[in-house]
């Protein structure tokens, strides 16, 4: 039987460690709030007499007085299983006292155990990490890849930055092929007006030689081959420079071909390249490669700290499992609320301050039953009196009992 009250007794060891300091510091709130309360007095508390007349009255006393004893009665049951139950606590205390020896130290040792992993579960509990619970379960869906992830990603934002100079890059290279071409047509357009301006030369001195021959029957012979020189030298370098133009034009139109198609694959690049990264950013809920690095280092002591945390909880188990077993064998009647209060046994002040908290409500709790005692013989008293004192009361108090 002490077996199954141990095994049944464990489900809730670990809740009760973990909220024992919650109940120490409400049970100080409670007894200072307590104190602070203002008390009526025991004079103040008494009750009044009643006298009542006639039999309706009587018999309506009677019946309150009986449900006014009922309820005394009640609750003394409660204050005096209470009262057993802490004069219970206070003789475990006593058997623990009395462990001495090679079993003295190894509860000892328990308790100091249990300490320790009870701070090492709180410093877990208490951990101060900015990954969120939602981003934890994310990361585990893909723990195994995360390391693989964080690189690629890293090397797509770098990839990214080369596309985007490549574009910048292929763009500028453009505006200089189009700014290359205006000039190259600005260049042509000057030929051809050079071209017209020099025919409209050579024919304005043409016929001025025409007019000068007639008129002053002048040789022309050199100012018509001067002419016919020049006239051949223009045609000779504006048709050469036209040409060297066009080639130009030609050349300039296969390098802004060849740049508008480069950029067109650059474009292909960037949109896919884009399109992984934000699939990736939001497939693993990250804002860029550095914040997945340190999210990923988050997890990672996040991951540790579970790990760490199911460790304590295993060892915690073992050693509370111990604790009781030593407790049970020195017939300590319950083992379970020294999981809580390891630092009592440990520290003998606290063990006083516990025995004397004990004390106290032993006392409260047998002023109590006093008080309901009383206020029971009181109501009885009262009831036999109004018995006593009607000439029906035997009636009274019969009809009231078989009700």
């Amino acid at each position: 039987m002490a077996f199954w009250h141990r095994k049944k007794k464990k489900q809730s060891s670990l809740q009760a460690e973990e909220n024992a300091q919650e109940q120490i510091l409400s049970q100080e709130v409670t007894e200072k709030t307590g104190e602070e309360e203002k008390r009526l007095s025991e004079k103040e508390l008494a009750a009044e007499r009643v006298i009542p007349k006639g039999k309706a009255e009587q018999k309506r006393f009677v019946q309150a007085c009986l449900e006014s004893i009922r309820e005394c009665e009640r609750q003394t049951e409660i204050a005096r299983a209470e009262y057993g139950q802490v004069t219970e606590y206070l003789t475990d205390i006593q058997k623990i006292d009395r462990i001495a020896g090679e079993e003295r130290e190894k509860l000892l040792e328990l308790c100091k155990r249990i300490q320790r992993l009870l701070q090492e579960r709180n410093q877990y509990k208490n951990r101060t990490l900015t990954i969120t619970e939602r981003q934890m379960r994310r990361f585990d869906r893909y723990q195994d890849e995360l390391i693989d992830e964080i690189k690629k990603m890293y090397e797509n934002e770098m990839y990214q930055k080369a596309i985007d100079s490549d574009m910048k890059h292929l763009e500028a290279e453009k505006a200089y092929i189009k700014e290359n071409q205006r000039e190259i047509a600005g260049r042509q357009d000057f030929l051809k007006k050079l071209a017209k301006g020099i025919s409209g030369l050579i024919g304005s001195l043409i016929v001025l030689f025409i007019l000068l021959y007639f008129n002053l029957d002048s040789n022309m012979t050199y100012p018509y081959i001067g002419t016919l020189a020049l006239a051949a030298v223009s045609a000779v370098v504006i048709f050469t420079e036209s040409n060297k133009n066009r080639y130009e034009i030609t050349l300039s139109e296969k390098k802004y071909n060849k740049a508008v198609e480069l950029l067109n694959r650059t474009k292909i690049k960037y949109v896919n390249n884009v399109s992984v990264l934000d699939y990736n950013r939001e497939k693993f809920g990250v804002k860029n490669a550095a914040d997945f690095e340190e999210l990923w280092g988050e997890y990672c002591k996040a991951k540790e700290y579970e790990r760490r945390f199911r460790e304590n909880t295993e060892q915690l188990s073992k050693s509370n499992d111990a604790l009781q077993q030593l407790l049970d064998l020195h017939e300590v009647s319950d083992t379970e609320v020294w999981l809580v209060q390891t630092y009592a046994i440990l520290d003998d002040r606290e063990m006083v301050e516990i025995r004397h908290d004990l004390n106290q409500r032993r006392q409260k709790l047998r002023e109590q039953i006093r008080y309901n005692t009383e206020v029971k013989e009181d109501y009885e008293k009262q009831i036999r009196e109004v018995a006593g004192s009607s000439e029906n009361g035997s009636e009274i108090i019969k009809e009231v009992l078989d009700k």
